[in-house]
Protein backbone atom coordinates (compact mmCIF):
# COMPACT_ATOMS: atom_id res chain seq x y z
CA UNK A 1 0.00 0.00 0.00
CA UNK A 2 3.22 2.25 0.83
CA UNK A 3 4.19 1.91 -3.06
CA UNK A 4 0.83 3.06 -4.05
CA UNK A 5 0.60 5.56 -2.06
CA UNK A 6 4.49 6.93 -3.57
CA UNK A 7 3.53 6.16 -6.69
CA UNK A 8 -0.10 8.25 -6.70
CA UNK A 9 1.59 11.39 -4.95
CA UNK A 10 4.89 10.88 -7.79
CA UNK A 11 2.01 10.92 -10.49
CA UNK A 12 0.16 13.91 -9.00
CA UNK A 13 3.44 15.53 -8.55
CA UNK A 14 4.08 15.54 -11.70
CA UNK A 15 1.20 17.69 -12.95
CA UNK A 16 1.47 21.21 -13.89
CA UNK A 17 -1.40 23.10 -12.69
CA UNK A 18 -1.89 25.93 -15.31
CA UNK A 19 -1.30 29.55 -13.63
CA UNK A 20 -3.99 32.54 -13.93
CA UNK A 21 -2.20 35.76 -15.33
CA UNK A 22 -2.91 39.10 -15.58
CA UNK A 23 -4.18 38.46 -19.01
CA UNK A 24 -6.79 35.88 -18.08
CA UNK A 25 -7.99 38.17 -15.42
CA UNK A 26 -9.28 40.20 -18.31
CA UNK A 27 -12.11 39.32 -20.57
CA UNK A 28 -15.77 38.07 -20.69
CA UNK A 29 -17.63 35.09 -19.31
CA UNK A 30 -15.60 32.90 -21.28
CA UNK A 31 -12.23 33.85 -19.92
CA UNK A 32 -14.24 33.70 -16.19
CA UNK A 33 -15.05 30.11 -17.15
CA UNK A 34 -11.54 28.93 -17.73
CA UNK A 35 -10.64 30.97 -15.07
CA UNK A 36 -12.86 28.97 -12.53
CA UNK A 37 -12.02 25.55 -14.62
CA UNK A 38 -7.90 26.27 -13.84
CA UNK A 39 -8.63 27.01 -10.02
CA UNK A 40 -10.74 23.83 -9.50
CA UNK A 41 -8.22 22.10 -11.07
CA UNK A 42 -5.62 23.14 -8.78
CA UNK A 43 -7.93 22.74 -5.60
CA UNK A 44 -8.43 18.55 -6.54
CA UNK A 45 -5.00 18.08 -7.13
CA UNK A 46 -3.66 19.94 -4.35
CA UNK A 47 -6.93 17.98 -1.93
CA UNK A 48 -5.79 14.93 -3.32
CA UNK A 49 -1.57 15.17 -2.48
CA UNK A 50 -2.67 16.45 0.78
CA UNK A 51 -4.92 13.47 1.83
CA UNK A 52 -2.27 11.13 0.53
CA UNK A 53 0.77 12.79 2.42
CA UNK A 54 -1.55 12.48 5.65
CA UNK A 55 -1.86 8.94 4.94
CA UNK A 56 1.65 8.57 4.31
CA UNK A 57 2.66 10.24 7.57
CA UNK A 58 -0.14 8.04 9.50
CA UNK A 59 1.55 4.98 8.10
CA UNK A 60 5.02 6.18 8.67
CA UNK A 61 3.99 6.74 12.45
CA UNK A 62 2.29 3.49 12.79
CA UNK A 63 5.68 1.89 11.79
CA UNK A 64 7.12 3.93 14.08
CA UNK A 65 5.05 2.83 16.90
CA UNK A 66 5.18 -0.39 15.81
CA UNK A 67 8.89 -0.80 16.14
CA UNK A 68 9.45 0.92 19.20
CA UNK A 69 6.72 -1.21 21.11
CA UNK A 70 8.42 -4.17 19.32
CA UNK A 71 5.20 -6.31 19.44
CA UNK A 72 1.65 -5.61 19.35
CA UNK A 73 -0.89 -5.37 16.61
CA UNK A 74 -0.63 -2.84 13.72
CA UNK A 75 -3.70 -0.75 14.16
CA UNK A 76 -6.14 -0.63 10.95
CA UNK A 77 -5.60 2.62 9.44
CA UNK A 78 -3.01 0.97 7.09
CA UNK A 79 -4.38 -2.28 6.30
CA UNK A 80 -7.43 -0.63 4.72
CA UNK A 81 -8.06 -0.50 1.01
CA UNK A 82 -7.23 2.51 -0.72
CA UNK A 83 -9.99 4.40 -2.62
CA UNK A 84 -9.88 4.19 -6.52
CA UNK A 85 -7.76 6.98 -7.70
CA UNK A 86 -8.80 9.16 -10.16
CA UNK A 87 -6.67 11.70 -11.71
CA UNK A 88 -7.71 14.67 -11.60
CA UNK A 89 -8.51 16.01 -15.28
CA UNK A 90 -8.41 19.58 -16.58
CA UNK A 91 -11.36 19.98 -18.40
CA UNK A 92 -11.44 22.24 -22.00
CA UNK A 93 -14.50 24.49 -22.08
CA UNK A 94 -15.21 25.55 -25.15
CA UNK A 95 -12.72 27.37 -27.61
CA UNK A 96 -13.13 30.82 -27.65
CA UNK A 97 -13.50 31.09 -31.09
CA UNK A 98 -15.56 28.76 -33.90
CA UNK A 99 -17.74 27.18 -31.19
CA UNK A 100 -21.08 28.02 -32.53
Amino acid sequence: MEDEIKRRLKVLNKIKVPRISARGLRGGMQERLHRQERIRYGLDVESKKKKLNAKMSLIEQERKDFTKDGFGIQSLSSAEPLDDFDEPVFRRIRSRRGFF
